[in-house]
């Protein structure tokens, strides 16, 4: 997905993906089968964790970052390319996913 795709497409958390905060960070731990696969644990801050929550399949990633802008008193341009990049990350990862896949499958 490009970045356009990214800030208009509404996006899912995988089901097979499950958050926990530890110290003040959310990890997010790809799950298969009922049994974690720790290939890799991914580590979200404050900011990537409100992102990763507001995830629901109707907000697209524009929504997200002037939701961000908001909440963490920031310029809405930075916060697109923060919240494109981080989006990026967690598709990469395979722990979101388009919402019209979801409804697909």
């Amino acid at each position: 997905m490009d970045d356009v795709d990214l800030l208009t497409e509404p996006l899912l958390p995988s089901p097979d993906v499950v958050s926990r905060r530890v110290a003040g960070e959310y990890l997010l731990v790809p799950v298969r089968s009922g049994a974690a696969q720790m290939d890799y644990i991914f580590t979200a801050n404050e900011i990537g964790s409100a992102i990763f929550h507001l995830l629901d399949g109707e907000r697209d990633g524009r929504a997200i970052a002037r939701e961000l802008s908001h909440d963490f008193e920031v310029d809405e341009e930075r916060a697109r390319k923060d919240v494109a990049e981080f989006l990026r990350a967690l598709c990469e990862a395979g722990l979101a996913r388009p919402a019209r896949a979801a409804e697909a499958s």
